[in-house]
């Protein structure tokens, strides 16, 4: 009987030494940007032309409401992307096209009032943002417009491992210590974020431990910070990234990555 234990013990040990050399922490490094406005670009609201910081006033609506054209910035940041892509009064007026604001005029005549991600028929701002930013339409996970996939820890794991981040369109919730959001946009919008990184807690196969790398537009946010993958994975959320998930027969660790086209 011993001499049975030791080989099942041995092929235990050899498992178990096997799955933590698959452990992973991934981070991509993404660029921290504060959102606010960052330009001179003339808002016609109140003939503000001056690049200030995200706190120049308690209730500024570019600095409350620009976490769509900072997040996208923050990704065409980490893609090699250089100005105007990635300024985000030129992403915000490129994208926004509704309440008044004539996109792509090089004047903001909405005061930075945010952008909606395209739920309820209306522009799918959040989406522009990105394609301006990135240079290529996203694609996008979440219930928003049928037949898009929902997210998963998998996918997103997936994405980061493809050099991918997400950017993260966290549905109604929004900083603690932000001012109050219009009750006229709050069912229509979300706070952005990027996702840039994972860490499995050293159990390949297992999610729920694992957490991801946030690196958030708002600056009291302490960003980059680790959130776990049950707060960041909601059904009722959107999901942008570049590529959009192929499965292939092609296997490579562990079959992750062959969810993507090569």
């Amino acid at each position: 009987m011993k001499r049975l234990i030791l080989p099942f013990t041995i092929i235990a040990l050899v498992l178990s030494v096997a799955a933590t050399a698959f452990a992973a922490q991934v981070t991509l490094a993404v660029p921290q940007i504060w959102q606010h406005k960052d330009t001179n670009m003339l808002c016609t609201v109140d003939g503000n032309v001056n690049i200030h910081p995200w706190n120049h006033a308690p209730n500024c609506p570019h600095c409350k409401m620009y976490c769509a054209p900072a997040a996208a910035a923050m990704y065409g940041a980490f893609t090699g992307r250089l100005a105007p892509f990635t300024n985000q009064d030129n992403i915000y007026d490129v994208a926004k096209t509704s309440q008044g604001e004539i996109a792509g005029n090089g004047t903001i005549e909405t005061h930075g009032v945010g952008m909606f991600a395209g739920v309820g028929g209306t522009p799918p701002e959040v989406q522009n943002a990105f394609t301006y930013a990135v240079g290529m339409l996203p694609f996008q996970h979440g219930p928003v417009a049928g037949g898009f996939p929902m997210i998963t820890p998998l996918l997103v794991e997936a994405y980061i491992d493809n050099n991918q981040p997400v950017l993260w369109v966290d549905w109604r919730n929004w900083p603690a210590d932000m001012d109050s959001i219009p009750a006229d946009i709050i069912n229509e919008s979300g706070h952005c974020r990027i996702i840039a990184g994972y860490d499995d807690g050293g159990t390949v196969g297992n999610f729920g431990d694992d957490r991801f790398l946030i690196v958030d537009p708002w600056p009291t946010s302490g960003s980059p910070y680790w959130l776990a993958q049950g707060v960041v994975i909601d059904p009722t959320d959107i999901y942008l990234s570049v590529t959009g998930p192929i499965a292939t027969r092609e296997s490579t660790w562990g079959g992750i990555k062959s969810l993507f086209v090569k």
